[in-house]
């Protein structure tokens, strides 16, 4: 599955967003970040699953470039494998 997310520089790295999902998270990097936003989009889409609750439909592209809060922010899409079996409790 493919999800937008945004990042932006902060004194300390990267802040990276998936507006859809409501998910926001960080590292040293780009390519860090976007790891981070893999494994939370992932552990997202887990709970989604295990709860039997849709996921939800993520807005055009468009829609979120003419948002002017995020009008300085670098648009970038992540590859998230489907989820596959439960959480390990």
């Amino acid at each position: 599955m493919r999800f937008l997310v945004m990042l932006e520089q902060t004194e300390t790295g990267f802040a990276v967003q998936a507006p859809d999902l409501a998910i926001v998270t960080c590292g040293e990097t780009i390519e860090s970040a976007k790891r981070a936003a893999v494994e939370a989009i992932r552990i997202n889409l887990e709970a989604y699953r295990e709860t039997g609750q849709p996921v939800p439909q993520g807005q055009s592209v468009s829609a979120h470039l003419e948002n002017s809060e995020f009008r300085d922010l670098l648009f970038a899409y992540v590859d998230v494998a489907e989820p596959q079996g439960r959480i390990a409790a």
